[in-house]
Parts: C-alpha cells; structure tokens; sequence
C-alpha cells in the first residue's frame, strides 16, 4: 500500500473552550503542553501540575473517485487517550489506549469525488489517569494508507532470525495477505532481501492459492551467506521487500527495514546476541521529550538515543507503556537494546482512572499492537507485560500473568518476556482482591487515591527503610510471593531487588535475572553485582534521562530536611540526576561510565557553592547536585565540595598550579574522592594517577570572566523543511571565552524568523512556576534550550535570543528541501 504523511492541516479544539481552533497545525500535536499548570489540577504532580482535557482534532481532504475501488486506512501510532474517530459524522473506531497502534479502515465511510471530514476526539479529562506526564491529543503521527483491495495487511509483514551458522543466517519471512475477493486467487509472493549497502542477498518466489475473504500468512524462508548482523556495536539493517502479483499486475508492495540477529539468554552464559554476550546497560526512560512534551518526532527520539549511548548506555526499558516508532528506529540504528513495556496496571489501579479501568477488556488487543509495532525492530528484545503489579500476590494475578506471558510467546517467540515485579510492594500488598475492589469501588465516588499505600509504601523505601532494602528484600516471603510469577516468564525482572541477585542465583538456578529498574544514584555499587552474577544480564537505572511528572521525586533541595515523595505546586520535573531533560550529562553520567569501566576519568565537579552551609535533603534516588563548574561570583572565601571521580589509586586537586588536596581515588565512595577548600577563583584540576604513578588523565575547571554574553550555537547546522525535523539550540550564559556562569541566571527570550516555529524552550530546573509553551524563560545554572520545529517551506530560519544584561545574538540556518514521505513502507 502506498503510505504517506496525514499529518498536515489539521485544527485543534478544546471542548468547552470559548476560544477559537488553533490551526492549522502539523501532527504530532501534545495539546498538554499548551495548557497552563494549575495547582489544583486533579493530576497534581502526576503529570508536573498540567492539567487534562478533551480536545477535538479535524481534518478536512478530498478522496479522489479512483480510490473507491482502492482500499483506504487510517494509521494511528499513539492518541492519549479514550479516542474516537469519526469520518463524515460516523464513529468509526474507538481505542482507550494511550499508546496503542492502531488501524480505522475508511472504505465504507468515504464519499469518494468529494471532500471529507476526519474528527479524531481525545478525553484526557478524567483526571489523574497517569503516574507520569502523558501529553494529550495526537501526539504520535498518523499515516494515510492506499492500496489495491488485495493487500498486505498494515503490518502484515514480520521479518526474523531463524538461525545463524557461522555467517549464513537463515531469515523467515512472514506476509499476512487479504483477499477481500469471494473466490480463491492464485497469486505470485516475490521475498527480495538486500544488504545493508542495497545489493540483493536473497529473494524467494512462491505461486499461492488465496482462499476467499480470508486474510492468510505466507510463510517464506532464505539463507543469507555472509550475512550483515545487527547488534550493538554494529547495528545493520537490511531492508525486506516482499511484492504480491496477480499474473504480471503488481497488487501490492512493502518494505520494511530489519536485523539479522539471533538471540538468547541462560543462567550460565547471560544474554546473548549472535552468540555473544551482552550487558545491558540500561535506562528506563518516560515517552515525554522534555521541553516539547510528548510530541513524538524522529528527531527528538533520535537525539535522546544518541546522548544515552554517547553517555555509555546500551539499553532502555520503555517505562511504562509501548514505545513510540520513533524511538525504536533511533535504536536500530545506534545499536541500543530494548525492554519493551505493555502496562503500568491490570485489575488494581496506582491512581483512579489509569489503565485498570480499561485492563480486562483491551489487554490483548493492545499486547498484539504492541508486539506488531515491534516484531521488525532488532533493537527490541524483551517485552515486560507489567510494572510492579501487585495484583500478582494473589491467584487472579498469577493466572494472568500466566495468560500474558503465553500469549506473548504465541504472538512472538522470538523474543524474551519478563514481568518487572517490585519484591518490596508484593511483600505488603494485600492478597483480599475483594477487599481491594471495595477500596475500588469507594475510590470511584471521591478524591481519593484508590492506592494510596502505594504512595505511604515508596515514602518509606526513600526514607527510614532505604538502608535495610536488600535485606527486606531477602527475606523468605518476597521469595514465596514473586516466585510463580517468575515461573512463567523468560527472564524475572526485578525491580529494587539487588539484595536477591547472588541468593535467587542458588535458590532457583535456572533464573535468568534482570534488573529492570534499580536507583540510578546506586549504578556504581549495583554494576559489580551485574558483572560477577552470569545469570544477571543487566541494569535499568531509574531514570537515565529526566521526565516532566512525579514532580520533584529526586530533587535534592535545600533549606529544608522534610521528606516527601511528590513535591507540591510548584514542582515541575522529576530531577532524576543522570541526563536533565535538555540532555545535558550530570554527575552520575560520568560516575556511571567509570563504573561501566568505559573510561577511567577523571570528572571533576563542585556542589553549588552558593548553598554551601545550608540544610539538603538526602534523598536516595539522587547523590549530588555537583555541577562541571569553578565559577560562583560573590562566593569567595565560602566552603566549597570538590567532586572528582575516577577509577585511579591516587587524585590530586590544584587550584592554579598549587596542589590543594591529594587522597586515595574513591575515598570517600566508589571512585569517589571529595575535597574542601575556600572558593577562590582561577583554574581548578584534577589528576588521577594510578598505582605506579602514571597518570591516567586530568581535567580543568576555570573560572570565568566578569563580562556575560549569551552563547547560542544550534546542535545542526541545518533543518529539513518536512514540518517534523527539529532543531536543538542551547542558550549559554558565558563569560567572551565561552565559560558558562551558573549564577548568571535571568529570562532569556526567544524569536524565530523564517520557516520554523518555535516547539519549546525550557530548562532543566525541576522546581519553578514554568512551562515551556513560551518564548520566555528562566535558564538554570546559566544554561536553558529552545527547540524549533520546521516548517514545509526551505529558507533561512534566524533564531534571536535576548535576555537582559546581555548583548541579542542571533544565528541563521537554512530550512532545505525535504525528500517525500510517500511510500510503501509497512512502517517508517
């Protein structure tokens, strides 16, 4: 089928609003990020104090006469949530998921010859449906499918590995086909295979007979010598085309890009990936993309991806729903593996209106649609069918654990299941699923929380009990309540449940463990674990990348020892401490890479020396709040915390040429060795020796001048003028040399000329009265980010940035012609 972009010329309102459509507008389009934060949301920091709504997407197009004997579909990749769509004032689909894929058939709707009206309705308004920032709308793209009424189905085509002996793989080709016709067809399957640089490897021809008004699989094989593999450290793709002819007439074609790649895990030789062992270095990450929200672009998913494997992760977990396209192309391409995730709830909600309300219904079909918009992917290699659901203490839940881990395995075999348990949640999570359904049902007619223990248990895991957890964890009843659930999946996800690794590793030694979501301030200690046990394959720290929601759950603040999972209004962003929502690298980024043994440092940082003194939080989802700097004016003679982390037997600090502190590397924790000294400005280093005096390497920090600029330098030099490309430019603070000064901070404002428009700007600051939906903003520790959108025009775009106290400065980049998006790709 011929598949192309739907997303151009769309309006966009809000029910109830006496304000007119926004539009025309490009999709994706997250409507969230346009509302305004409201203290009193129902949402609260769930989703960082935005509120919900109900939002009416329309697009009017014509539907030439010749389609009426052509097949016609609609192509959703994401809608949050409760859509219905209506073609011509006819409900013609409606899907609760948020995330689902999903396909709404237009034949009998159009009026062919004329125009028509597509209505897509998103409900976001029952308030709070989610634990995290979920955007609103269309936030995924759509696609217009056309073919001929004999077709591939919309992801009719599933490409896998069947073996590899030595560099021959043998690659089976799957082609679900409709014949809408009331007779039996005989018709040609051609299987074409190229390699990664476009010759032809293998093809494959078989003459089939159709029977009537049926859809049927063709099921194809070829051998590929010297086969291209895809895997981590060399991820090629090789591109299936399979063409369906009726005699000499092409019927249909499709396309879709895949890896060859085979796959496996064992207690003894961990996770394996064409026969070596990999692992997992992993990042749950939220599907938000920081300042823009939930908008899903190539651009944004393909920039994430990149930061996180150049930050030394070769993982992520989808937390906790099915990942977009998107993000899964960009880890195809770089080589990063995937845990892709169906659910954050079954039958017991976490807050009132989430996906239990919609669980028992839809599960299955919205399981098939993710393992649909995954089967090509090589980077996905394990499904989670749930996070920390506590409905597996009881019988109920295990036999629908048991239902998903086997439909799974029907719908994939070629992929691991896991269910990512929290061992600490089973332990107290009540196993009187009446009980619960009454909680429920009270829940329903108020305010209330119907989960609130959730809330009291977490409170206490970051407070008194965070010390004691691996021997919580230890204990005989966490074994007894998680053990039938992991019975039935490939590989036991655990979640905070370190402290059972070497023990599970000799009660049950047929397990094969992953970590699927531990403390991302922990990476360093938890890494030697992964390392010594075969049967752990990896890692997922929570979280490698910072998300807008569960506001203020790590922020390490000051002036204040209260305690608190979620902060109140004003709290903005979670403060995960690993990559901040502008993908700037934090502390533990480089904490983490030393323990990954991927470098050996040094990294030098300094707490804020502002707050030096002053009461701090300790929280245990975040270390420090060091930040790469030796400038902070008006600090002089105040105590400040030197950082320096390295893999090294000595560290040494100067501060311009005069040696200030020298100590064993990781005195103070792993690869950690602290200094204090009074603030002074100049040229602070550090050197990290090893054991034979050799230095292993040294970093500068200077302090900067008296003079402040804004530096603006665009991550591209150039944007394609497609309407979804993107262009990232950081807005610096700085001193003439390029220095940044962290407190410098004050509004800067942004302008955009030409054809782009400006998507977001923001910073990584997690407590602040902020949005990103304008064109003035707040840096944090001098740095902030605009994000412009492209346009479908070519032409200069200027970007001019202007913020009291500093000199505008503008940069000018060319929008160039982009190549069309018309296709015959079963996905791009």
């Amino acid at each position: 089928m011929i598949r192309e972009s739907f997303d151009r010329g769309w309006t966009v309102q809000k029910e109830g609003a006496s304000t007119p459509p926004v539009g025309p507008v490009t999709l994706p389009y997250d409507a969230m990020l346009f509302e305004q934060r409201d203290a009193k949301t129902k949402n609260g920091g769930n989703t960082g104090f935005f509120p919900g709504g109900e939002y009416r997407y329309t697009k009017t197009f014509t539907a030439p006469a010749e389609w009426a004997d052509k097949t016609v579909v609609l192509e959703f990749e994401g809608v949050h949530h409760r859509s219905r769509v209506f073609v011509n004032g006819t409900l013609a689909s409606y899907r609760p998921s948020g995330y689902a894929l999903f396909h709404v058939t237009l034949d009998d709707l159009l009026e062919y010859g004329s125009e028509n009206t597509v209505e897509v309705v998103s409900d976001n308004t029952d308030e709070p449906n989610s634990r995290w920032y979920t955007g609103s709308g269309i936030y995924r793209p759509v696609h217009l499918l056309v073919g001929d009424r004999t077709h591939v189905l919309p992801t009719g085509l599933r490409l896998a590995t069947e073996g590899l002996v030595g560099t021959t793989a043998t690659v089976s080709i799957a082609t679900t086909i409709h014949n809408p016709e009331p007779t039996t067809r005989t018709l040609r399957i051609v299987a074409t295979i190229a390699g990664p640089d476009g010759t032809t490897v293998a093809t494959a021809a078989d003459d089939l007979e159709f029977g009537p008004e049926s859809d049927t699989t063709v099921r194809q094989q070829v051998s590929i010598p010297r086969a291209d593999l895809w895997s981590p450290e060399s991820p090629q793709l090789n591109v299936a085309t399979v063409t369906v002819l009726d005699d000499d007439a092409v019927l249909d074609t499709v396309t879709d890009d895949f890896g060859v790649r085979t796959l496996s895990a064992d207690p003894k030789n961990g996770l394996r990936i064409n026969g070596v062992t990999v692992k997992m270095r992993g990042s749950a990450i939220h599907h938000d993309n920081g300042v823009i929200g939930a908008h899903t672009l190539d651009a944004a998913e393909d920039r994430r991806i990149r930061l996180l494997k150049a930050a030394g992760f070769n993982a992520v977990r989808s937390a906790h729903n099915p990942a977009s396209r998107a993000l899964l192309r960009a880890c195809d391409r770089h080589g990063v593996l995937v845990m892709d995730e169906l659910t954050d709830a079954w039958f017991r909600p976490k807050v009132k209106h989430d996906y239990s309300e919609h669980f028992e219904e839809w599960w299955e079909r919205d399981l098939e649609a993710l393992v649909a918009n995954a089967y090509n992917h090589p980077s996905v290699v394990m499904y989670s069918i749930g996070n920390e659901i506590s409905d597996t203490v009881t019988p109920r839940g295990v036999e629908m654990n048991r239902t998903l881990a086997k439909r799974v395995r029907e719908l994939d075999p070629t992929r691991l299941s896991t269910n990512s348990i929290n061992g600490f949640l089973n332990l107290i999570a009540p196993q009187d699923d009446a009980k619960i359904a009454a909680q429920q049902e009270k829940a329903k007619n108020s305010d209330e929380n119907p989960n609130r223990n959730l809330i009291r248990v977490l409170n206490l895991i970051i407070g008194i009990l965070d010390k004691m957890l691996d021997r919580i964890v230890r204990l005989p009843a966490v074994d007894k309540r998680t053990r039938d659930v992991f019975a039935e999946v490939d590989v036991a996800g655990y979640n905070y449940m370190v402290g059972r690794y070497k023990l599970d590793g000799r009660l049950h030694p047929h397990r094969v463990i992953v970590g699927s979501e531990t403390r991302a301030a922990l990476t360093a200690k938890i890494w030697p674990q992964v390392e010594r046990h075969s049967h752990v394959i990896g890692d997922f720290a929570w979280t490698g990348w910072d998300y807008i929601g569960e506001a203020g759950i790590a922020s390490k603040q000051y002036g204040t020892k209260k305690r608190s999972i979620y902060h109140p209004y004003p709290a903005l962003l979670a403060a995960e401490p690993v990559i901040d929502i502008t993908g700037f690298r934090q502390s533990q980024s480089y904490l983490n890479e030393i323990a990954w043994h991927l470098t050996k440092g040094p990294h030098l940082a300094v707490e804020p020396v502002n707050h030096s003194g002053e009461t701090v939080v300790n929280t245990g989802w975040r270390a420090t709040n060091s930040v790469p700097s030796w400038s902070w004016a008006g600090c002089e003679g105040r105590e400040a915390t030197v950082e320096v982390y390295a893999d090294a037997a000595r560290v040494e600090l100067l501060l311009d040429g005069r040696v200030v502190g020298t100590a064993p590397g990781g005195r103070d924790d792993l690869y950690l060795t602290k200094f204090t000294l009074p603030y002074a400005p100049g040229s602070l280093t550090a050197v990290a020796y090893a054991a034979d005096g050799t230095e292993i390497g040294r970093e500068t920090l200077v302090t900067a001048g008296r003079d402040l600029e804004l530096h603006v330098e665009p991550e591209t030099s150039e944007i394609r003028a497609d309407g979804a490309d993107l262009l990232y430019v950081p807005i610096l603070l700085t001193d003439a040399a390029g220095i940044v000064k962290p407190l410098a901070d004050r509004s800067v404002t942004v302008t955009v000329d030409g054809p782009a428009t400006l998507l977001g700007l923001g910073s990584a600051e997690a407590i602040t009265t902020e949005a990103f939906a304008s064109d003035t903003h707040r840096t944090f520790f001098g740095r902030a980010q605009a994000v412009l959108r492209a346009q479908h025009e070519s032409g200069d775009v200027t970007v001019t940035v202007s913020a009291a106290g500093c000199e505008p400065v503008s940069v000018t980049i060319p929008a160039v012609e982009a190549v069309s998006t018309s296709d015959t790709l079963t996905r791009t």
